[in-house]
Formats: C-alpha cells, sequence, structure tokens
C-alpha cells in the first residue's frame, strides 16, 4: 500500500455505493431486522447488524440466518426483505458528508464516474435517483447486471469498456476488501476507504494502491 497522499491520474473512477459514497446502513438494519421478525427471530442490536453489513445482502442474510440456526430458511428471508428494503430504501440514507462536494470537483474537472455495487440494480437505481446523484455517473451498475459480482472483474470491465475509458487511467474506490480484489482483479488503481462500513483493519489489509480516510482526501488522492 502505498502512502494515502499517492497521486493518481485518473479519466474514469469508478465508486463502490454502500460505504463509499452513501451511509446507508441503518436502512439495511432496520430491513435486515423487521425481516427476521417475518420469520420469527428475535431482532438485533443495530450496532451489530453495522458491523455485519459491506458484503452485500444475501451475506448479511445468510449470517444472521446461519447464526439463529435457520440457514436452511435464507431464501425464505430474501424474499421477505426484497419486499421490505424497498420502501426504506430513502428513510435515513444520505451522501456520506463531503461527498457531493467531491463529485461536484470530479465533474467539474472532467472526470467521467461511475458507480459499481453489489447491491441488486433497482435498489441501486432508486438511490442514485432519489438522492439526484443521477447527473455525475456515466454507467450505473448492480449485482445481478452482469453474471458475476465483485470481486470478479466482468462489472468493472465491462463498465471501462462501454464507456471506453484508457484502464491505466481507470481508479476503483471502495471500502471493503471485495472491493479492493475486484479492482485488482481488473488490474486496476485501488483506493480504500476507512469511513464506510467495513473495519479500517480490513480496508488496509486488502492492499489498496492507496488509502483515503475522508471523501475530502480521495480529492486530493485522484487528480
Amino acid at each position: 500500500m502505498k502512502s494515502s497522499m499517492e497521486k493518481f491520474d485518473s479519466e474514469l473512477i469508478i465508486f463502490d455505493l454502500d460505504g463509499t459514497l452513501i451511509d446507508s446502513q441503518r436502512d439495511i438494519a432496520v430491513s435486515l431486522n423487521e425481516t427476521l421478525e417475518a420469520v420469527s427471530i428475535p431482532p438485533l442490536a443495530l450496532e451489530l447488524v453495522y458491523s455485519y453489513v459491506g458484503n452485500g445482502v444475501r451475506p448479511l442474510l445468510e449470517k444472521t440466518m446461519a447464526e439463529a440456526g435457520r440457514k436452511d430458511e435464507i431464501g425464505v428471508a430474501v424474499e421477505h426483505f426484497r419486499r421490505i428494503y424497498p420502501r426504506r430504501l430513502l428513510e435515513t440514507t444520505v451522501m456520506f458528508d463531503e461527498v457531493e462536494e467531491l463529485l461536484e470537483h470530479f465533474i467539474g474537472n472532467g472526470k467521467k464516474m461511475a458507480i459499481a455495487s453489489n447491491k441488486p440494480y433497482g435498489y441501486v437505481a432508486d438511490i442514485v435517483k432519489g438522492l439526484n446523484m443521477e447527473r455525475y455517473f456515466l454507467s450505473v451498475k448492480g449485482g445481478d447486471s452482469y453474471k458475476t459480482k465483485k470481486p470478479e472483474p466482468e462489472m468493472l470491465d465491462t463498465i471501462i469498456s462501454d464507456i471506453g475509458a484508457d484502464r491505466n487511467r481507470t481508479v476503483f474506490v471502495g471500502d471493503s476488501a471485495v472491493d479492493i480484489q475486484a479492482g485488482k482483479n481488473s488490474s486496476l488503481k485501488t483506493v480504500g476507504v476507512t469511513y464506510g462500513f467495513r473495519p479500517r483493519e480490513e480496508v488496509i489489509g486488502s492492499n489498496p494502491d492507496a488509502v483515503a480516510q475522508s471523501p475530502a482526501e480521495l480529492r486530493e488522492i485522484i487528480r
């Protein structure tokens, strides 16, 4: 991992969504607890759920259902969650502080930007639209947009190809080991952010090319 102030020349910046651009963990956690209630499992403390969030909906449900001794009912839980979460998508979800200023800075400097999330595309699109973020991104993709999800390289590779960007001037930004591995699998420069959902130790341990502790630091790293 290079210094957090290492600067990367960029044409295209691809961002993860949850934990990187937006703080959505309360809406996810409340939806999870409502899902657990629907299958007669006691709710979990929100802080505990927050520690589970960050690698996608199904892994979250797999973990909680397995810990409740009900892993054979994951499919039922997923269906409940899919009915519950859409009406909670934007109850408390917001862009992280400084993110809007960051995106304005990048677009004002002619950067191309995209989103690559493992969250189902319908949720991603509704959140991006609901937070008035659409104008910033040339491409917005979700976990069901392709056959594979991150850390497989398909999503990132296809975004780069569709936009016609120079891979050597493309940077991927995320808050988890899954994100950083996805960037590496696509041979991209990677920046791990430590203000997101996953533990700082996980982000640093995934060995990104640089680390940002805030969106303001991202602005200094990516040029």
